[in-house]
């Protein structure tokens, strides 16, 4: 059998606060304003100076590969981003060079768009490029694993239980896309909505529906009957013009606060791992918002290294290579 490589895949993030300009230049593909790096690297600073999505990718990789050798596959698991360091590009010249012949990519962006899956496939292909005879396949996406609902569902139990407003609905936040990038086969709004199903039947919820008026003035995909309201909203949206995907989350805090709710969970179904989106965009924008519509706020934890999660990528892993 032709010796496997596993390539753990995202976009990337500053792993300092001197990398931010940089990895917006990638980013962006232009040289970004000053006036946008300050602000961006303030963000940054306010939740430690770089994002943690490196260091939690690297432990990713290892327990994948750990997993991997304790089924009887003997592969290598590397790290390799699209906007930052290390690079694509380099972790499939090393996986190659280490005897990869056959090289399997696991997104750590649970939810298929074009915007990162595409984006990602495109920088591997040109890798590849430069290595006849070496094959690539995709593994299943992180979404598409049971376990990424089920730890999911954990987590908000953990945070329900933390914030102990028995009634409190249940916000599933995904990241904004600009609605022009997620027609036609693009799947992100279906994956996550079925997705946001599952964790909602494994907490015991009702069903959702599509165009729920789950509050007043707020139509998501959602319920707004059972134990708790449910819905699935959109944040971080960015600077681009055009119509995103909504609702916002924060308008949503805002409508929970004015329906009279004693608090609320937000659940970020959208990140397999904590990030700018989570520990900034959440846990100070959301934080505050809800401070200030006078609501408690909880927010569950992104499934990170998770070792049932790489054990079940290892699971899906060894299952392709028959």
């Amino acid at each position: 059998m032709p010796r496997v490589g596993v390539l753990i895949t995202g976009f990337g993030g500053p792993d300092c606060p001197e990398a931010v300009g940089p990895f917006m230049r990638n980013l962006m593909g232009r040289e970004p304003a000053p006036e946008l790096v300050s602000r961006v690297r303030a963000r940054y600073e306010a939740i430690g100076g770089c994002s943690p999505l490196g260091a939690t990718a690297r432990l990713f990789a290892e327990r994948v590969q750990a997993a991997l050798g304790a089924r009887g596959v003997g592969a290598d698991a590397r790290v390799g981003m699209r906007y930052w360091e290390p690079y694509i590009g380099p972790a499939v010249d090393a996986l190659v060079k280490g005897g990869a012949e056959r090289i399997v990519t696991v997104a750590l962006s649970p939810f298929e768009t074009h915007v990162t899956h595409g984006e990602y496939r495109a920088a591997v292909e040109a890798a590849v490029a430069g290595h006849p005879g070496v094959t690539v396949a995709e593994a299943p996406l992180l979404s598409a694993l049971p376990v990424y609902a089920e730890l999911h569902a954990q987590a908000a139990r953990a945070a329900l239980e933390t914030l102990g407003v028995p009634d409190a609905p249940i916000v599933f936040s995904a990241h904004s896309l600009p609605i022009a990038d997620v027609t036609g086969d693009d799947s992100y709004t279906g994956g996550l909505e079925a997705c946001a199903e599952q964790v909602a039947s494994a907490l015991g919820l009702g069903a959702g529906s599509v165009n729920a008026e789950v509050y007043p003035g707020v139509t998501a995909y959602g319920c707004a009957s059972g134990p708790r309201r449910w819905l699935v909203a959109y944040q971080s949206k960015g600077a681009r013009g055009g119509e995103w995907l909504g609702p916002d989350t924060d308008d949503v805090i805002a409508a929970v606060a004015r329906e009279g709710a004693a608090g609320m969970v937000v659940v970020p179904l959208g990140f397999a791992t904590e990030h700018m989106e989570t520990l900034y965009d959440l846990d100070i924008v959301a934080v505050q918002v809800a401070r200030d519509a006078g609501i408690a706020f909880a927010r569950s934890s992104a499934p990170d290294a998770h070792r049932v999660l790489t054990d079940a990528v290892a699971d899906a892993v060894t299952g392709m290579l028959g």
